[in-house]
């Protein structure tokens, strides 16, 4: 039997810059794919799997989390989707303890998702670079750049 998670991110969001609301809905299906040629142009299933992808591409990177102030945001992501599968809350505890070089953050949801949120708005740039390398083969472009980034 697996072990069943509590989303501690339910009540939170997603907040992202303004300037990358476009890209959202341009790579996400859930903004409609009807056929194989969309969904090569629209790689992520859900618009928290394009934020997701891009933190992954920020820890890989090195990269130092992004900062949003004076930066004018928009809700992205509902939080019962941040930690969708359950796998997704337990990676973004283990990145945020990675970060700060403190266990005792994954008490604090709050600060776990400012980390994983700062992290992916550092990665989405490189992210972007890539999938508009090659718009209509958006998927491929993104599969090559994720096999470079692997030990």
């Amino acid at each position: 039997m697996s072990e069943r998670l509590t989303n501690p991110f339910v009540t939170m969001e997603i907040n992202a810059p303004a300037e990358f609301q476009e890209h959202f809905r341009r790579f996400s299906q859930t903004t409609g794919a009807s056929s194989v040629a969309d969904l090569d142009r629209k790689p992520f299933p859900r618009m928290v799997d394009f934020w997701f992808i891009s933190l992954c591409v920020a820890v890989s990177k090195g990269l130092k989390p992004a900062t949003f102030e004076g930066v004018q945001t928009y809700k992205a992501v509902e939080g019962p989707q941040i930690a969708s599968p359950e796998w997704r809350a337990h990676a973004l505890k283990l990145i945020a303890i990675a970060e700060t070089g403190n266990p005792e953050v994954v008490k604090e949801p709050r600060r776990v998702l400012e980390i994983a949120n700062g992290l992916a708005f550092a990665g989405m740039p490189h992210v972007l670079e890539v999938l508009n390398q090659a718009p209509d083969e958006a998927i491929f472009e993104l599969s090559d750049m994720l096999e470079e980034l692997l030990p």
